[in-house]
């Protein structure tokens, strides 16, 4: 069955950084301090994903920038026909080779779904997120690579990221196909810690509704202080 995926989002640079070092890629465009809107079929290859530049000044908007520019020409160049596993062979291998052309003084965090043949896949590396509203209930369908999450240390500062694209040593990406993965008025949820750090779950869920809850959620964080840059993007599911 097809459905029509309607996409909003919203990347600003918040009220305390000097800089914006987040990035959004809607399929084909890589944008930050903006606000994109458009319309996909889910019979078609559909990229979604949201960057969160580390480093510092210039280090974190380049990373971010690299990291998703890579993601969408791999993406672009892949058959038709992976299965799962040869799909998850490519984005390991996209996230090795990115991880490893940064210098070790920069690297971003990465969210996003991949909409192909007919099936959804989540990935992630670090701790920006994905929620999904469901016949009125919001779930998280990502775990934080953080010391807090991954970790298990509930005291740790919730910014302290265990895995990031560049920045390490090491790096690993956490894929999988999503199960039940499209249903009539279904939302899903991209975000940097710029927003969720500071909107909660119960938050969020009265508002992802809403027509403009990317720019909801966005000014709602701003409002809370605003004090780091905030991606947030909502994909509406209608049949």
């Amino acid at each position: 069955m097809s459905f029509c995926l309607s996409v909003s989002a919203v990347c600003d640079i918040g009220c305390k950084k000097p800089n914006n070092e987040d990035m959004i890629l809607v399929n084909t465009e890589i944008f930050r301090d903006g606000k994109r809107q458009a319309v996909f079929s889910s019979d078609n290859r559909v990229v979604i994903a949201v960057a969160d530049g580390v480093g510092g000044l210039n280090k974190g908007e380049v990373a971010s920038e690299r990291v998703l520019t890579a993601l969408k020409t791999f993406l672009e160049n892949i058959p038709d026909d992976l299965n799962n596993n040869e799909l998850k062979e490519v984005f390991d291998i996209y996230t090795l080779e990115t991880h490893n052309s940064l210098p070790k003084d920069m690297g971003s965090t990465l969210v996003g779904l991949f909409f192909y043949q007919q099936k959804v896949f989540r990935f992630h590396a670090g701790d920006s997120r994905i929620y999904r509203f469901r016949n009125g209930m919001l779930d998280r369908l990502t775990v934080d690579h953080s010391l807090r999450e991954l970790g298990g240390d509930p005291t740790a500062p919730s910014n302290v990221i265990t895995n990031a694209i560049g920045g390490g040593t090491t790096v690993f990406i956490d894929f999988a196909q999503l199960d039940d993965p499209l249903m009539n008025n279904d939302v899903y949820l991209l975000s940097s810690d710029g927003m969720h750090d500071l909107v909660n779950k119960n938050e969020i869920l009265s508002e992802i509704k809403k027509p403009k809850a990317a720019e909801i959620l966005t000014e709602l964080a701003k409002k809370r202080g605003g004090k780091d840059n905030i991606s947030v993007v909502t994909i509406n599911i209608k049949s």
